[in-house]
């Protein structure tokens, strides 16, 4: 998967391949923005900040795609990720991070226009 290469290696350059120019996206953290410029922006400073580069992906991530039409698809997929810290310094747990990815066939090529990030919370809602 590209997006899970871009966040290895810390390398926004293959991000900006990837989203549309009128994308949107929000982290796990409620932060959102629009455009790929803007989303690009944000990754180079979160590339470069030590806190966040101390994180290591665990394993190889899981995903799926389902195609809506010929041209629409979702993706999903779970990465987990550890040593990651806060803009403070704590170490964060493990973080165990889904994705909803919309993506759009423009040009012959599949395209990132909506993206959404969210940490599992180990805490069940239904007693299961």
């Amino acid at each position: 998967m590209a997006s899970a290469q871009a966040f290895r290696e810390l390398d926004t350059t293959k991000l900006a391949q990837m989203y549309a120019e009128d994308a949107d996206w929000t982290n796990a953290f409620g932060t959102t923005l629009h455009g790929r410029d803007a989303i690009v922006e944000y990754h180079e400073e979160l590339f470069e900040d030590p806190h966040f580069s101390r994180g290591k992906i665990l394993g190889e991530p899981d995903g799926s795609i389902r195609f809506v039409s010929d041209d629409v698809a979702v993706a999903k997929t779970f990465v987990e990720r550890a040593g990651q810290e806060s803009a403070e310094g704590d170490e964060l747990p493990t973080r165990r991070n889904h994705s909803l990815k919309v993506l759009n066939r423009q040009d012959e090529k599949w395209v990132i226009v909506s993206e959404m990030y969210m940490d599992e919370d180990a805490k069940p809602t239904l007693d299961k």
